[in-house]
């Protein structure tokens, strides 16, 4: 294994024995060519070290590898860089708090480190290796990594999982399921967030799961999740998951909120309606709250499957104004129990970014949750329709 000999990222394997000078950057330059090579091998050397890691993992890896190596990447050249230290450092130690639920030790952290550069050097070997002062330059950034990591993740004080066990499992229409648990102690999160699942049907395998309610005393928990094709978790929520489950929790995320007295666009595909719905309701317990206007969309009109919810939540709020857009002006025919309280709200045909067309934006905090699709589209339509990049908010993709 080494670095490629062809292919215009990196370098080529002649060029990699050819230079004695490498550095960080170089570093992850060459490793790109080689990126599958180089993380299967990096694995395999690491649960070599320590065979307990692997049942900390899922058992398909690829996801994985792939995540890892974009980390790597990421440190790699932004360590010579002259700036952006501090949002590296913040990086890292997110990073260690995410990880703390995988278990991880003080020993792991060293095992993971000694791999790395292991590994590195396993690339270079056959082009001559890594001189003194690039071995060293190497050694100082893994170090770095881990021990930021290792570092973040003893600055949390709270628990790295939470549990709560299933009560209620809906499925309004074929393909979706609303499921609600109760937590064994209040989850803490801000409205739009989404948190780290694990299910027991799928151990050791984490997934974002967007929250349908705000954060509340009781320990309630709503999640709205869509079958998949080839979605396994999903998919396994869908046919299996029942009363009496208990769900595991990590860390929470996400940047939807609204900013301040500002007006804002919300546009929701399917079931980004649930990171929607929760900051709708934490803002219906507010005296004073900004217009909002909410465009949800789904494929039917049948399918809009929590109009009972927004209907009552428009009518008494006056600051809410919720636009139903449907691609289809019929159901299908497969659909028994359509929704029916889709008639109580205005409902237009077409998609979600058609239905943006008649908007001004400009001053809006605009926040889109969906399909990876939508989030592109509705990103440019809302810029198109005035609102700064800066104010148009998603979760990463």
């Amino acid at each position: 294994m080494g670095p490629s000999t062809q292919g215009s990222e990196g370098r080529s394997g002649a060029a990699v024995g050819a230079h004695a000078r490498h550095g960080l950057a170089q570093i992850a330059a060459d490793l790109r060519p080689v990126a599958d090579d180089f993380t299967k091998g990096l694995f395999a050397r690491l649960f070599a070290m320590d065979p307990s890691l692997r049942d900390l993992f899922p058992a398909n890896m690829t996801g994985h590898r792939a995540v890892f190596l974009r980390v790597l990447d990421h440190v790699f050249t932004s360590i010579p860089k002259t700036e952006g230290h501090d949002e590296l450092i913040e990086f890292l130690a997110q990073l260690g708090r995410d990880h703390r639920k995988y278990g991880l030790t003080e020993a792991h952290y060293e095992t993971m480190s000694a791999a790395i550069i292991a590994e590195v050097h396993a690339v270079y070997k056959p082009h001559g290796g890594l001189d003194d002062e690039d071995a060293a330059v190497l050694e100082q950034g893994v170090q770095l990594l881990t021990g930021v990591m290792r570092g973040g993740a003893h600055s949390d004080p709270t628990p790295a999982r939470r549990t709560a066990r299933v009560v209620e499992v809906l499925r309004p229409h074929p393909g979706l399921s609303v499921v609600r648990l109760l937590a064994d102690d209040p989850l803490l999160f801000r409205p739009g967030q989404y948190v780290e699942t694990q299910i027991p049907q799928v151990p050791r395998v984490w997934r974002p799961l967007s929250l349908a309610m705000p954060p509340n005393t009781q320990g309630q928990v709503e999640f709205h999740i869509r079958s998949v094709p080839g979605g396994y978790l999903s998919s396994t929520v869908f046919g299996e998951t029942r009363a009496g489950d208990v769900w595991q929790f990590g860390q929470v995320h996400g940047l939807l909120r609204p900013d301040g007295d500002r007006p804002v666009t919300m546009i929701a595909g399917g079931t980004g309606l649930a990171p929607m719905k929760s900051i709708l309701l934490a803002m219906s317990m507010n005296a004073n709250n900004p217009d909002v206007h909410l465009l949800v969309g789904a494929r039917s009109p049948g399918l809009l499957y929590d109009s009972d919810s927004l209907a009552p939540l428009a009518a008494t709020n006056p600051w809410l104004k919720v636009t139903q857009v449907t691609d289809a002006r019929r159901d299908p025919w497969w659909l028994k129990h359509p929704a029916t309280a889709y008639r109580a709200l205005p409902l237009r045909h077409g998609s979600l970014v058609e239905a943006m067309d008649g908007l001004d934006l400009t001053g809006h905090r605009v926040l889109i949750a969906g399909p990876k699709g939508l989030l592109r589209a509705a990103s440019e339509k809302a810029v198109e329709r005035g609102a700064a990049p800066e104010d148009v908010v998603h979760d990463p993709l």
